[in-house]
C-alpha cells in the first residue's frame, strides 16, 4: 500500500546509507547511481507489490527510457515506446527553480550530501501543487468517452470553478513549449494502439481551455495520453518524473556547491499589531 512517491523517496535515501558520498569530489559518480538506480527502484516495488514476480534489476538497453519499460514489463520495448520514453525523460529533465529544486538548492547550501539533497527534492514533489498533475489529467480524461462528452464535462467545471490540472504555468505565459513535442508523440502513440477516443478528447479539452480561459496545454498534459498509450500505470507518472528531474536538481546541487552561500530567506511578520501588555503586577493571581 505504499505510495510510488514514498518508494521513491526512501530508494534515494536508502541509497545514500548503502553508498554514501564521502566527499564532493565524488557528487558526479553519485549523481550517476542515483540516476541509473530509480527505475529498478521503482519498477522493482511495483512488480513485486503488484504482481509478486521479483525482476532482474539489470538490463542490456543503451538508454534510460528502455530500462525502464523493460524492467516495467519484462521485455524490451519496440522502438516508438523507447523514443517517446527518452524524448518524456529529456522534456521534464530540467526547469529552474520550481519548489523541489529550491528545495535541492536549500539543502545543497547546507552542505548537506547529494542524497539528503534529492531525498528532500522528491519530498517536495510529493505535495499534489507540485508533482501528480499529468495524473489528475489522467484521471479526468480517461471518464470520457467522446469529444463532445469533455467539452461539456470541462465546461461544467469552468462553471464550478473547478481546479483543471494540465493547464497554464507559472513562468510561460503564451505556450509551454514542451507541450507540442509531447502533444506529437502522443499522437503517433493514438494511431500505433488504434486509438480514437483518448487524444480527440485530450485536443478537444486543449481546444476549450484556450477558447473559454486562454489556457494552454502545460508540460503534463499529453504526457498523460502518452504514457496511457504505452500502458504505464497512472500512480507511476510522478515516479517517472523523478528519474526525469533527478537529473536537473543534481545539476542545481553542484551549481549550489560550486559558488555556495547558505540559503537563508528573511521572513515578513504578518501577524497581529503592537497590542497593549498588562504589567505583571497589576495581573490577578489565580
Amino acid at each position: 500500500d505504499s505510495h510510488p512517491m514514498d518508494v521513491m523517496r526512501t530508494g534515494v535515501s536508502m541509497l545514500g546509507n548503502i553508498e554514501t558520498e564521502k566527499s564532493f569530489d565524488e557528487q558526479q559518480d553519485v549523481a550517476d547511481r542515483i540516476l541509473a538506480t530509480l527505475p529498478a527502484i521503482i519498477c522493482y516495488w511495483y512488480r513485486y507489490s503488484h504482481d509478486g514476480v521479483r525482476i532482474e534489476e539489470n538490463t542490456d538497453d543503451d538508454s534510460i527510457g528502455a530500462q525502464f519499460l523493460h524492467l516495467l514489463r519484462g521485455e524490451k520495448p519496440n522502438e516508438l515506446h523507447e523514443q517517446v520514453m527518452n524524448v518524456s525523460l529529456i522534456l521534464y529533465a530540467e526547469h529552474e527553480f520550481n519548489a523541489s529544486t529550491f528545495t535541492a538548492r536549500v539543502c545543497a547550501s547546507t552542505l548537506s550530501d547529494m542524497h539528503s539533497c534529492i531525498t528532500g527534492a522528491i519530498g517536495s514533489l510529493r505535495g499534489p501543487l507540485h508533482g501528480g498533475a499529468n495524473e489528475a489529467a489522467m484521471e479526468m480524461i480517461e471518464n470520457w468517452t467522446s469529444p463532445e462528452e469533455a467539452e461539456r464535462e470541462m465546461l461544467g467545471k469552468l462553471e464550478r470553478k473547478e481546479k483543471i490540472m494540465g493547464f497554464g504555468h507559472a513562468i510561460y505565459k503564451d505556450n509551454d513549449p514542451r507541450n507540442g513535442i509531447i502533444k506529437i508523440w502522443s499522437e503517433k502513440l493514438a494511431k500505433d494502439v488504434g486509438d480514437t477516443v483518448l487524444y480527440p478528447v485530450s485536443v478537444r479539452c486543449e481546444e476549450v481551455m484556450w477558447r473559454e480561459k486562454k489556457l494552454f496545454c502545460n508540460a503534463d498534459f499529453f504526457h498523460a495520453s502518452a504514457y496511457h498509450f504505452m500502458d504505464i500505470a497512472t500512480k507511476l507518472f510522478t515516479p517517472i518524473f523523478v528519474m526525469s528531474r533527478v537529473t536537473g536538481w543534481a545539476a542545481h546541487v553542484m551549481e549550489q556547491r560550486a559558488d555556495n552561500r547558505i540559503i537563508r530567506p528573511s521572513a515578513d511578520y504578518t501577524g497581529y499589531e503592537l497590542r497593549k501588555v498588562l504589567p505583571i503586577e497589576e495581573r490577578a493571581v489565580a
